[in-house]
């Protein structure tokens, strides 16, 4: 019986800015026995714990675990939504690990279609219960952290590097100031209503 388990987390779904990134997370959970840290949920650890936890996965890729990372780009949320753009993202990321035989974990409350031949299954708040979903938040919350910041270098108004996008007061008060930039997710409010207001 195969014993290994894939997590699957996104990052960014809330964000209004840029893509989405998915992490799968493919390992056994004695992995998890041998690290020299805890893993946990990315939102429950420091910046700091988290970059030194995603640097060394990503160092030390080896038969003992291995993971895919995905992009949702801006273009595919705004054409056919947030929800369906992560399950996209979440498919082409399974699909990238061949993962046929595991157990397959993703963290909230919906699967991708067209996927049955996997053993799939969605758990509510799965970052807390599994590892491996809890390795591929980490991973996928820096690799975004890292792309929001080479944005910021192309519109340092709007803070990216500390807000990663989301609606903080800051950044929305820069989007009153400066407008909407071309990487702003048109089709999430307030974004649209600004948009609308300026087109009238």
């Amino acid at each position: 019986m195969n014993s290994h388990i894939t997590g699957v987390d996104e990052v960014g779904r809330g964000s209004l800015v840029g893509s989405l990134v998915v992490c799968a997370f493919r390992s056994k959970n004695e992995l998890f026995e041998k690290l020299p840290f805890s893993v946990k949920d990315s939102k429950k650890i420091t910046k700091k714990n988290r970059e030194l936890i995603y640097d060394f996965f990503k160092k030390n890729k080896n038969e003992d675990f291995n993971y895919s990372i995905v992009i949702g780009k801006k273009r595919e949320i705004e054409d056919l939504n947030i929800h369906h753009a992560v399950l996209l993202a979440m498919k082409k990321a399974i699909f990238k690990l061949n993962a046929l035989e595991d157990e397959i974990i993703i963290d909230g409350k919906f699967t991708p279609s067209d996927i049955s031949k996997y053993n799939i299954r969605a758990v509510i708040k799965a970052d807390d219960k599994y590892p491996q979903v809890s390795a591929a938040s980490i991973i996928a919350k820096c690799f975004r952290d890292r792309l929001l910041e080479k944005l910021h270098r192309i519109e340092k108004f709007y803070r990216w590097d500390k807000n990663a996008g989301y609606a903080t007061k800051s950044h929305l008060d820069a989007i009153k100031i400066y407008g909407v930039s071309k990487f702003h997710r048109r089709t999430y409010q307030p974004i649209t209503q600004i948009i609308n207001k300026l087109s009238t």
